[in-house]
């Protein structure tokens, strides 16, 4: 699906992420079956939350949701005047860089793919879910009575200290789940290593077993 603002997707002035949330729940309804969800980044913590909103959703897939992230309102501010002068790339590689902390040679790779010019004509959606995660509060007792399996995606290069957290809190809190670090990756192992990153995750959801660890974030 696309989430609102982003591809296909219409958008609404009332924003927050308890709407994202109930977003994605409500296209797990509007199935005739269960549903597996995969969510990349502020996506996953949309998919966190929707799994918590509907019983639909019998596998979730979470590639770094920025859970425990510290309070980036300020950057958001910079990325505004950026934009209002007109240069909406240079407010992308900051998001990037400095709230993301993707390695220079990564934010390189990014700009030569064909997903870029996306990502810059969307760049103000970064901005109001910066702010709508500075109000986010990770709650490890809520988070162990999901019981859904769910498979925790991290790279093993990612320098964000914060994502990194986000991943331990999920591992330490969540009953039925799995840990698998894509070596040598980034943020962006679906677009470095697409093969490796479909496999993995489709091994996970062809599996009749979703709570083995396979190895921890240090």
């Amino acid at each position: 699906m696309d989430r609102r603002g982003h591809g296909a997707s219409g958008d609404s002035l009332d924003y927050s992420l308890q709407k994202e949330g109930e977003d994605v729940a409500a296209v797990a309804n509007s199935r005739p079956g269960p549903v597996f969800v995969l969510g990349h980044s502020y996506g996953a913590v949309c998919a966190l939350e929707a799994a918590f909103l509907t019983d639909k959703i019998s596998k979730l897939v979470l590639y770094e949701p920025p859970l425990q992230d510290l309070d980036h309102t300020a950057v958001a501010a910079r990325m505004e005047k950026m934009i209002q002068a007109g240069d909406r790339e240079q407010a992308s590689v900051t998001f990037f860089q400095d709230i993301v902390m993707i390695s220079p040679s990564e934010i390189v790779a990014m700009k030569a793919r064909p997903s870029w010019p996306a990502l810059v004509a969307s760049i103000e959606s970064q901005i109001r879910q910066i702010r709508a995660l500075a109000g986010y509060r990770f709650d490890p007792k809520r988070i162990s009575t999901l019981k859904v399996p769910t498979l925790l995606l991290a790279g093993s290069k990612t320098p964000s200290p914060q994502l990194k957290l986000a991943i331990n809190g999920l591992m330490h809190s969540l009953p039925l789940r799995r840990l698998v670090v894509f070596e040598g990756q980034q943020h962006n192992a679906m677009d470095t290593v697409p093969q490796q990153f479909a496999n993995t995750v489709v091994n996970f959801l062809l599996s009749t077993n979703g709570n083995e660890a396979t190895h921890q974030l240090e």
